[in-house]
């Protein structure tokens, strides 16, 4: 793929023109990744600014027919993005969309779809070219979304506001308890545990999101019984929580020493197993 130069758009920006964008598929895709929380966090008019991600992750059904509609691949385009086909040369290797974005950073849609293995390419049928990522646990997302309202909070383009499907805050986290484990890079897993640990802490969205995963416990026990053992075995991982912390520190979503906030996070944690979601199985 070849250089581009710097935009001036923001993660913002491009966020919103990215949903809009995939309007045309809105009640078949749904939004996950780190966007969600912060705009569960902005629903509820919360107190903690949320540790904003700039890339856009969408989880897709393995089959997806255009019914007369564009392409995903020609929606992301208008939205800005440009296909790595480098990337794509290589066999077995899912699609990359990405954009510039301020100072010199690229921006990914990863368009994501049920895998057994992690980031394996899976052809999703209906959707000439698209290769999606392949990663476990995007039953527990899809089945469970629901839809909320976007508007001028997050982005100014956004009046009027439009409605887009987001993962219920049970699948949320109990999926993000669940995906921090299949990461290869410390830095993926301890940011998919500051979004789960911001949900959780957040005295309106935890005290919800433990009782959902609770009810989610008895349709998804599997899921339900790894959730836990990760979760468990977190504190046994001192590095990581570090991580964790220093990442809410430099997001400015915490205060004190290092040891300090890892203590804050792993009695966030234990606090999520403790409750009624401990005595669902």
């Amino acid at each position: 793929m070849t250089s581009r130069p710097h935009s001036r758009k923001s993660p913002r920006d491009i966020f919103a023109r990215t949903i809009l964008a995939l309007q045309p598929y809105s009640h078949d895709i749904v939004l996950i990744g780190g966007w969600v929380h912060a705009l569960y966090l902005t629903d509820v008019a919360s107190l903690n600014r949320p540790v904003y991600t700039d890339d856009i992750d969408i989880s897709i059904p393995r089959t997806l027919f255009r019914a007369g509609r564009p392409t995903l691949i020609e929606l992301a385009t208008e939205a800005g993005f440009e296909r790595d086909e480098c990337l794509e040369d290589i066999e077995g290797t899912p699609i990359r969309l990405t954009q510039s974005g301020p100072g010199g950073a690229v921006i990914d849609l990863d368009v994501i779809t049920e895998g057994n293995d992690p980031r394996t390419a899976v052809p999703i049928e209906g959707q000439p070219n698209l290769a999606a990522q392949g990663y476990p646990g995007q039953h527990v997302l899809l089945d469970n979304a629901q839809w909320i309202a976007v508007g001028t909070a997050v982005h100014a383009s956004l009046d009027p506001a439009i409605r887009i499907r987001v993962p219920t805050l049970g699948a949320y986290v109990l999926h993000k308890g669940l995906s921090f484990a299949t990461r290869s890079r410390l830095d993926k897993m301890a940011k998919d545990l500051v979004y789960l640990v911001e949900i959780l802490r957040d005295p309106v969205l935890g005290q919800g999101a433990r009782e959902q995963v609770h009810e989610l416990a008895q349709r998804y026990p599997s899921e339900f019984a790894q959730w836990r053992q990760n979760l468990t075995e977190l504190p046994n991982h001192p590095g990581l929580l570090r991580l964790v912390a220093a990442q809410l520190v430099i997001g400015g979503q915490a205060m004190g020493s290092e040891a300090e906030v890892s203590a804050s996070v792993r009695a966030t944690v234990l606090r999520a197993l403790a409750g009624p979601v401990a005595k669902a199985i």
